[in-house]
């Protein structure tokens, strides 16, 4: 239930504009639907609060049509599957200079596809792609 209003509050702080494409998105009741199904069972499965705050700001960036229908359902499985206990670690990785790293702690982003797998020494290390970047700016904190 917390999830849920979590998410619901985010709908407090929108705009006319954003109101506007929301309608027009909802008119398609098919579209609503299967819209409102998603929603449900990723509130339902999340396991961090944090996670539902996170989901609304995806929610918003594919109403704006910042992200596709794709790879709004893909940032979906992401924010289910990856450890936001470390999203400061995934993020400080992301700010730094640095290209690689070998941050066990990071193994969750790795593998739902915001890092790239790269074989470099014989080892297999974390590089950033476009998609990790993407999702930290989506999330509002990347610049």
């Amino acid at each position: 239930m917390e999830k849920t209003l979590l998410f619901l509050k985010g709908f407090e702080s929108i705009d006319d504009n954003f109101k506007n494409k929301f309608d027009k998105v909802i008119a398609n009741q098919d579209y609503k639907k299967n819209l409102e199904e998603k929603l449900i069972i990723a509130l339902d499965r999340f396991d961090e609060l944090a996670k539902a705050d996170a989901l609304f700001k995806f929610f918003v960036a594919h109403i704006n049509n910042e992200i596709t229908h794709q790879e709004f359902l893909h940032y979906l499985y992401v924010l289910d599957k990856a450890d936001f206990h470390n999203i400061e670690k995934f993020l400080n990785f992301y700010a730094s200079n640095e290209d690689f790293t070998s941050d066990s702690r990071l193994n969750s982003f790795a593998f739902v596809g915001l890092l790239r797998l790269v074989t470099k020494l014989d080892q297999t290390v974390f590089g950033k792609n476009e998609f990790g970047s993407k999702f930290l700016k989506i999330l509002g904190l990347l610049a």
